[in-house]
């Protein structure tokens, strides 16, 4: 954070914006991983085309999850 010289008001958008990032990508993570175990469980019944798809999908999202991450934080 840079906050020589800054305002107050400055100093905390900047906190509520890294605030934001942290806990969207906490979600989106925990969203990931839902859809992740919500495709096992479908893939383990009948609906076995829906479970894969499931599982596919959460894979691409969790791969931009950490390219998002990546970018933003490192």
């Amino acid at each position: 954070m840079n906050t020589e010289g800054s305002s107050f008001e400055a100093t905390l958008f900047e906190v509520l914006y890294w605030f934001a990032m942290i806990a969207m990508s906490l979600v989106l993570a925990g969203i990931t991983v839902a859809l992740f175990l919500t495709g096992i469980k479908m893939a383990r019944t009948t609906r076995k085309g829906l479970g894969i798809g499931c599982i596919v999908f959460s894979l691409a999202a969790a791969c931009m999850v950490v390219m998002m991450v990546n970018r933003q934080f490192f």
